[in-house]
């Protein structure tokens, strides 16, 4: 996954005069970054080809998968590599765009070129129609999915015009044509974005929601964890943001389970009766647990019983939502 974000935002920023002029002060072969392009490109390709067998294959087949596609990826890269590195050095120019246009065409670039593009041009239709048949437009995963396919075909189109492109000009004597590069420009800017949109989409908006989960629940967990400071457990090295907040949720209700465990405990001894388990909605069991944490008010069906049966018909993020509203409503009536 990181080095399928890692390359596109490489490739956007060296379309930048800044990541231009980094490439020409950290190398000194001239043009440097137009033969780093073709290695961004096939990382590109290999990555989200890992990705998209990650997400419509088994475990074992992603495996084999990443290997042989790292060594496609590699071989192609360091072959276009090395004839790019063995053709003269022509003197720099400002960026890629117009080092294809004065440049591409000549012998060594153009095979350079060739060898840069066969890769992704063959791996990126069968990724477009593995990611195409795996996304579901009613999950954030199917967008993104959409999104890097969208991606992959512009990606696609400029591999084979580049292709096609300097196949003629080499070997059959097709005249030079610029307006060639203006027309893959645009269509690798285009592609390299989508992909790069489509891979950031889902750990940004989880990241987006999870926060926002946090804010919610924030008041009625401090409230509860303060009560119950033994729930409180790490989050798993490497946890998403998701995963990080799903485990906040966890300790509220082990906390919320405590405490009611506590409030039963205490009936049981007082008068040896407990609530018998009665079908409560969700946002009337949010109030009345909102009610006992804050006025010390308990009504009749609240209990732990009654409590879980809920959460067995909700998810416990929309109730742990529910009960942090109903929770600031109490505590600003007592305000």
């Amino acid at each position: 996954m990181s080095l399928a974000i890692l390359a596109p935002a490489l490739h956007l920023t060296m379309n930048t005069p800044f990541g231009e002029a980094a490439v020409q002060e950290l190398v000194p072969f001239s043009n440097f970054s137009t033969a780093l392009r073709i290695v961004l490109f096939n990382a590109m390709a290999a990555s989200l080809g890992v990705l998209t067998f990650a997400v419509t294959s088994t475990h074992e087949r992603v495996k084999r998968g990443a290997a042989v596609l790292s060594a496609i990826a590699v071989v192609g890269s360091l072959s276009a590599v090395a004839i790019f590195l063995a053709t003269p050095q022509m003197p720099q120019v400002a960026g890629g765009f117009q080092f294809d246009q004065a440049y591409g065409h000549l012998p060594g670039y153009a095979e350079a070129g060739i060898a840069g593009v066969v890769f992704p041009g063959v791996l990126c239709p069968v990724l477009i129609v593995m990611s195409v048949r795996a996304a579901d437009l009613r999950s954030l995963g199917g967008w993104s999915l959409t999104l890097w396919a969208t991606g992959l075909v512009a990606v696609t189109i400029w591999a084979w015009i580049r292709f096609v492109y300097f196949v003629m000009v080499r070997y059959a004597a097709v005249p030079h044509t610029p307006v060639v590069f203006k027309i893959t420009s645009a269509v690798a800017a285009v592609g390299v974005l989508a992909i790069f949109v489509g891979l950031m989409l889902s750990p940004v908006v989880s990241w987006v929601r999870a926060r926002l989960v946090l804010l919610g629940v924030g008041s009625v967990y401090r409230e509860l964890v303060a009560r119950w400071p033994g729930v409180r457990r790490q989050s798993r090295r490497g946890s998403s943001a998701d995963e990080k907040a799903d485990d906040r949720i966890t300790e509220l209700f082990d906390a919320l389970s405590m405490e009611t465990g506590a409030m039963d405990s205490g009936l049981a001894h007082a008068d040896g009766a407990l609530p018998t388990e009665v079908a409560v909605k969700p946002t009337e069991m949010a109030t009345a647990v909102a009610q006992w944490l804050v006025h010390g008010r308990r009504r009749p069906a609240l209990s732990s019983e009654n409590i879980q049966a809920v959460l067995d018909d909700e998810s416990e993020r929309r109730w742990a939502l529910m009960l942090a509203k109903a929770y600031r409503k109490e505590r600003k009536a007592l305000a």
